[in-house]
């Protein structure tokens, strides 16, 4: 389907644009606003004003640029909007609250062990009352949640476009529709995403991947999954689940699973606990991984070889700029696998490849997929996405997979919410 356009749309899509600008490279004045933006100056003067009065931006500094009177210096107002993200897993709850400019305010952990979906809305609901009062703002401050799950998603059987969490994943959450439960009890726009894919779009708007435009997720979580991002968007497939890169089936010796179970942390947990080492929690692999322990070793090489094969998939089907290695998995672990896999690349490239990605540290340390949930709200309502151009579509996108009582995405920048 072809679909149009209008001036209305046009215009919030160039404040979304100005708006960008401002967090990317901010302090920055109107006239380098223009050079980035290609906008006339006129243009960029009404569209600064009108962010202004949104107390959208604020006024930072003067600066003097050659001769003539100092121009004045313009930021993104960190308290303009707040947004809480919630990674849910079957072992743990972990909410955070971010403000405008990505900066982590509040942080709420809890144990937990496969709740049932009753318990889990008390928890969620609980995780983001204490988030609000701990920061001392109201309901209505917050923008929206974010809930991230382990993939893959699907819709559920009701008829609408709601997806649900992944029964298989979790036993007795068939058909729930946790997006809405949420909405109901707070009264907040509510985001519900596979957790790599979110930590892809943090990564894109806070991290190390603001500047590149195609990148690879690999997420580390109760398994393996993936996220990705195109050409500056998240890419989410026909049915949501592109990425999902854990699902790819094993063939090393015989396997006829796949391959994300090998990087399931219980069963690495399983396996150091009949070693003698009671672990319980990513954190308690560093100690291990620094003496040597002959058994998280092993899962380590045995972890890359599998990694190593996946990765060379990811390259020449998506050829990305580079390749995030992100999730529960602590620092230290992630670099024992990404320097296991550099070590292995060369001798099973193809001949010929002259070019590779580069393979980064994720930059939101274990927290990546509670903040990359927590910015989907921010990114619905503030990211210069294409769709922002077009009249209503039912094509599914980042910004449209939730229930947002509040108006649609598309209008968020326009208004200020008290």
């Amino acid at each position: 389907m072809l679909t149009g356009t209008n001036l209305v749309y046009t215009k919030q899509y160039n404040l979304r644009i100005v708006h960008e600008v401002i967090r990317q490279f901010g302090p920055i004045s109107r006239a380098d606003i223009a050079r980035h933006t290609a906008l006339t100056g006129q243009t960029i003067s009404n569209l600064v004003k009108e962010l202004l009065e949104l107390d959208l931006i604020v006024e930072a500094e003067q600066r003097r640029q050659g001769r003539g009177a100092p121009s004045t210096a313009l930021a993104i107002n960190p308290e303009a909007a707040f947004s809480i993200g919630l990674d849910f897993n079957h072992h743990h709850l972990t909410g955070v609250l971010v403000d405008l400019a990505g900066k982590v305010r509040q942080r709420a952990h809890v144990e937990i062990e496969l709740p049932t979906p009753e318990q889990a809305l008390d928890l969620m609901a609980d995780a983001v009352e204490v988030l609000i009062k701990k920061q001392r703002l109201s309901m209505a401050s917050i923008w929206g949640v974010g809930i991230g799950v382990p993939g893959p998603m699907h819709h559920g059987d009701n008829g609408d476009d709601e997806y649900v969490i992944n029964p298989t994943a979790f036993p007795g959450w068939h058909n729930i529709p946790l997006a809405s439960w949420v909405r109901e009890r707070l009264g907040l726009p509510v985001f519900l995403e596979n957790n790599a894919t979110a930590a892809a779009v943090g990564e894109h708007w806070y991290g190390a991947g603001q500047q590149l435009t195609t990148f690879f997720y690999l997420f580390f979580g109760s398994g393996l999954g993936g996220g990705l991002v195109m050409n500056g968007r998240p890419y989410e497939g026909y049915t949501g689940n592109a990425g999902e890169i854990g699902y790819f089936p094993a063939t090393m010796n015989g396997d006829s699973t796949h391959t994300g179970v090998h990087f399931n942390l219980p069963r690495l947990y399983g396996i150091l606990r009949d070693a003698g080492e009671p672990v319980q929690r990513p954190a308690d692999l560093d100690p291990l991984l620094a003496a040597g322990h002959p058994a998280l070793l092993e899962w380590l090489e045995v972890a890359a070889d599998y990694l190593t094969g996946l990765v060379l998939s990811v390259e020449y089907l998506i050829d990305p700029e580079a390749i995030f290695y992100g999730g529960h998995l602590t620092d230290a672990m992630l670099k024992g696998l990404m320097e296991r896999v550099a070590s292995a690349l060369p001798s099973r490239r193809i001949g010929g490849k002259v070019t590779a990605p580069r393979h980064l540290l994720a930059t939101a340390g274990v927290d990546s997929a509670a903040l990359g949930v927590a910015t989907l709200p921010i990114y619905a309502y503030f990211a210069p996405a294409p769709q922002v151009l077009l009249k209503r579509s039912k094509r599914p996108s980042v910004g449209e997979r939730h229930v947002a009582p509040r108006g649609d995405a598309r209008d968020g920048l326009a208004r200020r919410r008290v």
